[in-house]
């Protein structure tokens, strides 16, 4: 793996880890019930993570790749 790739890694990853650790240690209330519920909340809060930092990167390449500017040009030689 490359050093970019390893750091956009450790800044998705390092929240998560930080949320789970503090959850699990009552930061906010009570503690967790139990481990499964561990488990559970690190691997949604990860995908949930991964899935936006997808997303906004595909909209970002989309926008540099001129894909959005084709789209305009087409509906605007519409005349509507």
């Amino acid at each position: 793996m490359s050093r970019k790739t390893i750091i956009i890694l450790a800044l998705v990853l390092v929240p998560v880890a930080l949320m789970v650790a503090g959850a699990a240690l009552g930061f906010g209330g009570n503690a967790f019930p139990n481990a499964h519920f561990v488990i559970a909340f690190a691997l949604g809060a990860t995908f949930s993570v991964l899935l936006a930092v997808g997303l906004f990167a595909l909209s970002f390449y989309s926008s540099r790749s001129g894909h959005d500017d084709q789209v305009g040009n087409e509906t605007d030689s519409d005349g509507a």
